[in-house]
């Protein structure tokens, strides 16, 4: 049976795939001042989408079921927001931004603001400032329905069948979508959390520098 670590690293390795593949995608497409938002940085952090993903699953201790969640509420931004386009400028502040408000809505247990800054290698005050602008552009609709949560997670699994990316998420996808729970464990009813105190969040390993910066 597969370890919690082996699932999300399974899963996180499909979703990197995914997010660098549209990344390549519209890196393509020129950016003007009108696609300009607060999730961009003047360069792309050096950090790989895989690398960063990875950083946040070790040092936020999310489950599992965010990951997904965080590609519903990104492809919400996309779906409702036509001018907006995601590349390599923006994504990483897309992820943790969505990972954090994923795992406030669906985690029993989350950290603060601050800590998911340090951890995704942005300034606190910035994190209280592109969630809001995340809110915003989702609507303020966190809720996601299992019946949803299903498709997504299906597309994920189903997505590298047709793949040419040549990296491992094929296999991964195969091991995530026979992980027992992985799909049947979201339960939206349950999503009732509450904060971590940071006392009891902090390593010494999150207060390193991520690589990530503006």
């Amino acid at each position: 049976m597969s370890t919690r670590s082996e699932e999300c690293s399974n899963i996180i390795s499909v979703l990197a795939c995914v997010l660098q593949q549209l990344c390549l995608r519209n890196d393509r497409i020129q950016t003007t001042n009108r696609n300009i938002s607060k999730f961009h940085a003047l360069r792309p952090p050096q950090i790989s989408i895989k690398d960063y993903l990875a950083r946040i699953a070790r040092y936020a201790q999310c489950s599992k079921e965010c990951f997904v969640l965080a590609l519903v509420y990104i492809d919400r931004i996309i779906q409702t927001n036509h001018s907006f386009i995601v590349n390599s400028l923006n994504i990483h502040r897309l992820i943790i931004t969505s990972v954090m408000l994923a795992a406030k809505f669906f985690d029993d247990q989350y950290f603060n603001n601050d800590y998911y800054g340090k951890v995704g290698g942005v300034p606190c005050h910035e994190m209280n400032s592109l969630e809001v602008e995340f809110l915003f552009m989702n609507n303020f609709t966190l809720f996601v329905t299992s019946e949803t949560y299903d498709q997504y997670f299906t597309e994920l699994c189903s997505h590298v069948q047709s793949s040419a990316c040549g990296c491992t998420c094929k296999g991964d996808a195969a091991a995530a979508a026979a992980a027992p729970g992985l799909a049947a464990g979201y339960d939206p009813a349950a999503a009732v959390g509450v904060p971590i105190q940071a006392g009891q969040a902090m390593t010494d390993g999150v207060a390193q520098a991520t690589g990530y910066q503006s």
